[in-house]
């Protein structure tokens, strides 16, 4: 038996807004004041301090073999998904993009700081282009242009992440699939306490004890199963202990329904 045709998947153009690019921050006003979170200057300072890429150098092996494990579970799923076109939100530099988009038709890497996706840019992967934009919304690319999306590591920072889902579901087509990643905050920081008060932190240099800035959201498997369902059918939701969070795989059946699940 031939396979049903693929969807039809538009082209990841970035829309104007009033005849300019899209730009960093665009969409927190529209959001409403619940939906506030981190502005643009918040971005670049923690990118600047706090930024993965960073963090993977200084963060000596644990630091490292957790973000490849975090990398290699999204790039699992994207691949395994044989997308054409995928939107990657927050990508910071590219780096989780790295291990599937010559997998992928074509990349569209979005994050609100024009500084790491200029190094994103500057790693030359087959087909990506980069758009500045904002988690929060409004998504600068037309409706329909996509069928996978990912986000890795950015729920947990906005204070409404359902807004984030909904604003990103349009960007799909029908059947089109979100790919998300969150940290597992407690058993982290519980593990944090564990290393301080035994003293086996210093076995393990480079790991930080503090909490992770910026987080305001902490998940478990319920909360982040409410926050799918929503939006369509939960795949897949998983607890990896390897990096102490949760990958889920959302399919969105009807993006214009999904797009004001979160309203």
């Amino acid at each position: 038996m031939s396979p049903a045709p693929a969807p039809s998947v538009a082209s990841p153009t970035p829309r104007p807004a009033g005849g300019d690019a899209p730009r960093a921050g665009a969409g927190a006003a529209d959001a409403g004041p619940d939906a506030a979170g981190p502005d643009a200057a918040t971005v670049a300072a923690l990118n600047r301090t706090h930024d993965m890429a960073g963090l993977r150098a200084r963060g000596g092996t644990v630091v490292r073999a957790v973000e490849a494990r975090r990398r290699a579970l999204v790039a699992d799923r994207v691949r395994r998904l044989r997308p054409r076109v995928v939107v990657d939100v927050g990508a910071e530099d590219g780096w989780i993009a790295e291990a599937y988009a010559a997998d992928a038709g074509r990349t569209v890497l979005v994050d609100l700081d024009p500084a790491v996706l200029a190094r994103a840019a500057a790693r030359g992967l087959p087909r990506v282009a980069c758009v500045v934009g904002d988690a929060r919304g409004p998504a600068p690319l037309p409706d329909g242009c996509a069928d996978v999306v990912v986000l890795s590591a950015v729920l947990e920072h906005v204070p409404a992440p359902a807004r984030v889902l909904a604003a990103w579901a349009r960007v799909l087509v029908p059947g089109g699939h979100v790919v998300v990643f969150v940290p597992a905050d407690r058993p982290i920081l519980a593990a944090k306490r564990v290393l301080k008060v035994t003293g086996l932190h210093r076995l393990v240099p480079g790991v930080s004890l503090a909490p992770a800035p910026g987080h305001v959201v902490t998940f478990t498997r319920a909360r982040l199963a409410r926050l799918l369902n929503p939006f369509g059918a939960v795949e897949e939701i998983g607890f990896d202990p390897g990096v102490l969070g949760y990958t889920a795989l959302l399919r969105v059946d009807d993006p214009a329904r999904a797009a004001v699940a979160g309203a």
